[in-house]
């Protein structure tokens, strides 16, 4: 029995990734399985989740995306619904590149801490930021808390970009690993409640493998009871298992394990434990994203938690986005919270609501052109829908530089003089509300390719486009006064959008172009060059023959 137990255990575990020299043994001992979807809407571009230590079952999410009055963080079931909202009061002269948060006990306390630890271009030396606040239960709503914050830099006074902040309750410590192409190392620092304003030296505990295999470190954990840190990459989630009372420092000089049951998510920055043999994982993405469980056999030193609460309903109507049938993403002005807008071309049928993102227990129904939405506590709100069709602009082969006049151009944020249409990521919008902000639509002619042309001259810009409502591509880099040309080939007019894919700021278009393949596509451009033409018979279809082009009575070159 015992020599068949040995041969179990042998075909379990196997030779893993290189690490500083040597092949990682291969941990099996989890599975995993997808809980819930990380919502764009209730938070995008997640950096960082924790689990509840005051209120166990819940996980708290905090995204890049934390920038003036988004500086917040969400508590969520692991199914990803929204329980309660905390927006955080912190000092004028920190940093905004919140990278990750974890939950930790200290005098008795519940504590979170919110690492603003990020510097992707190593331009902030010694301005790296903890922020700490006791951890209010989770009940629903909002709340608004001021943090308080600890200050430190780095042993070697340099630059480093981080993205795991982990704090280990044995030993009141934090844990800090920085995210580097080569070997990423780890550091630490006591936490205390009464450093002040003077800069604290991290120290560091030792290298994180060799960097051929496991570097960029992305995220990471310590159990609550101190017995397993965990540091993932985009591809790999490495344990470490301290071993009776050693320190946590001992433990990571240590070879970890590989856990094979995590796999690759793409921008996966984030990793919680709940207990000793459960953790959650998921990504730093701009779209919904899966949560994923890990669960360790059962070894578990705490019960799993209980299922999933419902989610609190909140009080009142918030609407937080609305599309239409044809894709078109509505909007509302702040001036008039009653109306609101939605575009679609001339000519084709009018379209109707076709999804609402609201606030937990907010119903809604539509009736003709009339929005009724019920929250929670019975509170009304109804709302006028402004349907209005869109003239195409006229085809042009020059390029259009826009002045603002162009009403075949809608949503964003309006006109600008220097940064012309412009769309905002920033919730400290200049006309619009609700998510419309982000979206530009532009009413085009049939044509084969679009150019648009950046206003913005001091930085790149992450954009996506869209045709009719369908993605071309992934996002792609719009340069500071660059040119993006993209191929539609759309043989009737169409909306083209243009939506922000950064995580804050705005961008703007100063023009576009729009192109079509051969000398001409209507019969008003073959007729009005100067070139022999011939008109031929054949199989009942008269066509137009120019050249070597031969083109159908309404304009279509045959190829």
């Amino acid at each position: 029995m015992i020599v068949a137990g040995l041969m179990s255990a042998t075909i379990a575990w196997g030779a893993g990734i290189n690490y500083n020299g040597t092949s990682l043994t291969e941990n099996n001992e989890f599975t995993r399985t997808e809980c819930g979807t990380s919502s764009k809407n209730v938070m995008k571009e997640v950096s960082g989740l924790a689990c509840s230590r005051t209120t166990p079952g819940y996980l708290w999410a905090h995204g890049d995306e934390n920038t003036g009055t988004n500086r917040k963080i969400v508590a969520i079931q692991p199914s990803g619904a929204l329980a309660m909202t905390v927006n955080l009061t912190t000092p004028n002269n920190t940093r905004d590149d919140w990278e990750d948060v974890c939950t930790g006990v200290y005098n008795n306390t519940n504590y979170l801490f919110v690492g603003a630890i990020g510097d992707n271009d190593l331009a902030f030396n010694d301005q790296y930021y903890i922020y700490y606040f006791e951890e209010p239960a989770i009940t629903s709503g909002t709340q608004t808390i001021t943090v308080n914050i600890i200050h430190y830099g780095y042993p070697d006074n340099q630059a480093h970009n981080t993205e795991t902040l982990m704090y280990d309750n044995v030993e009141q410590m934090f844990y800090i690993a920085d995210k580097v192409e080569g070997v990423c190392h780890l550091y630490k620092l006591p936490f205390r409640t009464d450093y002040g304003s003077d800069i604290q030296r991290l120290t560091e505990v030792c290298a994180l493998g060799s960097g051929s295999k496991f570097k960029l470190a992305n995220g990471g954990d310590i159990s609550p009871d101190g017995r397993c840190m965990a540091i993932k990459s985009e591809k790999y989630v490495l344990l470490w298992e301290r071993q009776g009372s050693e320190s946590l420092s001992a433990t990571a000089q240590r070879l970890p394990v590989q856990v094979m049951a995590y796999q690759t998510e793409e921008q996966g920055e984030s990793l919680a434990w709940y207990n000793d043999s459960i953790f959650y994982t998921t990504s730093d993405s701009k779209k919904d994203t899966p949560i994923y469980k890990y669960v360790r056999g059962n070894n578990s030193s705490t019960p799993d938690p209980t299922p999933d609460p419902e989610p609190e309903p909140t009080p009142g109507v918030v609407i937080n986005e609305i599309f239409m049938t044809n894709h078109y993403q509505a909007y509302i002005t702040e001036s008039d919270t009653t109306t609101i807008h939605a575009y679609y071309l001339a000519g084709e049928a009018e379209p109707a609501v076709d999804s609402c993102t609201l606030n937990v227990g907010t119903t809604w129904e539509q009736s003709g052109n009339t929005l009724t939405f019920v929250g929670a506590d019975s509170t009304q709100r109804i709302c006028t829908l402004d349907l209005q069709p869109v003239q195409p602009v006229a085809f042009t082969s020059t390029e259009i530089v826009f002045d603002g006049t162009e009403t075949w151009v809608k949503g964003a944020c309006g006109f600008d003089a220097t940064k012309k249409w412009r769309i905002a990521k920033t919730d400290d919008d200049y006309s619009r509300e609700m998510a419309g902000k982000t979206h530009l639509e532009m009413f085009l002619p049939s044509c084969d390719t679009v150019e648009i042309t950046s206003s913005i001259t001091n930085y790149d810009r992450a954009i996506r486009v869209y045709v009719n409502g369908e993605p071309i591509g992934d996002k792609v880099t719009l340069k500071k006064n660059g040119t993006l040309t993209f191929a539609v080939n759309q043989s009737a007019a169409f909306m083209f959008t243009i939506a922000s894919a950064q995580s804050s700021g705005d961008a703007g278009i100063k023009s576009v172009r729009m192109a079509r393949k051969g000398w001409a596509t209507d019969i008003e451009n073959v007729q009005n060059v100067s070139v022999q033409c011939a008109k031929i018979l054949r199989d009942g279809q008269i066509y137009i023959v120019r050249g070597e082009q031969i083109f159908t009575l309404t304009g279509q070159l045959v190829r």
